[in-house]
């Protein structure tokens, strides 16, 4: 209750006649001029992730606010696409910003790759999935592809990132159909820490990433400024992320990511092209150009 207070009510009664910025799904429905970012619409999109009377509640005056406001900034075309679609919002009221990506996020050299797997206690080559592991990140289609992957080159899946607590409604035993021979093939290494992610990104071999749902895809977008070949699902707002640097796959096709997985291990030169594909188109997506994109969007509310 506290929180709806403080969205609804209390904030924009001490910004009064200023103009305001809500950074995440969470208008106030009293106060049209506000700037509101939307970074995806999961909860209305997908159930299970706004399931529950108290959160049914608070996402009808979220879809109430929504359609108030003057101004919304939408990460992706995906995004905004979904606004008119799930909460009747007109696409002329929604600038679309892309989110960019820190400089954190770098190839690094041959030692420093080889440093970074020492320290983090990772095999000399892998295939990486970083990512939460809810219901949406769907994981399973990873799982069902590598045992052909380990047959075919014998490359080992590292899979970093933190469960949803079991019981919930987002929750899946991805683990639980996994044959015998994942003992060789597959290393959970769980949560990590946002400081070791650059190094994680920069020591593996290929970035898979077959989420059905993403507003953005910040995960694909690290690992191209990291010098690793993408896979990414062909959904949502993925290819727009993603673009022709890496490819895109079906989401329920464990053969093609099988397939895809196994021609970057064992084709150098299809590797090194992805890496160089995926660094320029890295590079078009920076923090500094999100950030003078959303100022103009200040400039024309404030006018």
């Amino acid at each position: 209750m506290g929180k709806v207070v403080w969205e609804q009510a209390l904030w924009p009664g001490r910004a009064r006649g200023a103009l305001g910025h809500v950074p995440y799904l969470a208008p106030p429905v009293l106060r049209p001029r506000t700037v509101v970012t939307v970074h995806d619409l999961i909860p209305l999109a997908l159930p299970a992730y706004g399931a529950g009377k108290g959160q049914a509640l608070y996402f009808w005056l979220v879809r109430a606010g929504l359609r108030q406001a003057r101004t919304i900034i939408a990460d992706s075309d995906w995004t905004r696409s979904d606004l008119a679609k799930l909460a009747g919002v007109p696409s002329n009221r929604v600038h679309v910003v892309p989110l960019g990506v820190d400089e954190r996020f770098c190839p690094g050299d041959a030692a420093a790759r080889a440093d970074a797997r020492q320290r983090l206690g990772l095999p000399e080559r892998f295939g990486l999935f970083l990512s939460t592991r809810d219901m949406r990140k769907n994981l399973g289609v990873v799982l069902a592809a590598w045992p052909d992957v380990w047959r075919a080159c014998r490359l080992p899946l590292v899979i970093a990132g933190r469960a949803p607590r079991q019981g919930s409604r987002v929750y899946v035993d991805w683990f639980r159909n996994v044959d015998a021979s994942s003992e060789s093939w597959l290393h959970v290494i769980g949560p990590v820490d946002e400081r070791a992610k650059p190094e994680l990104y920069r020591a593996a071999e290929v970035f898979v990433f077959p989420s059905r749902y993403e507003g953005f895809g910040l995960d694909p977008l690290e690992a191209m400024a990291s010098g690793v070949p993408v896979l990414a699902a062909n959904a949502t707002s993925l290819p727009e992320v993603v673009g022709d640097a890496g490819q895109l796959l079906p989401t329920d096709d464990p053969a093609a990511w099988a397939e895809a997985v196994r021609a970057i291990a064992t084709d150098p030169a299809l590797a090194n092209d992805m890496r160089e594909r995926g660094l320029e188109r890295a590079s078009t997506f920076s923090w500094a150009r999100t950030a003078e994109r959303t100022h103009t969007v200040y400039r024309q509310v404030a006018a």
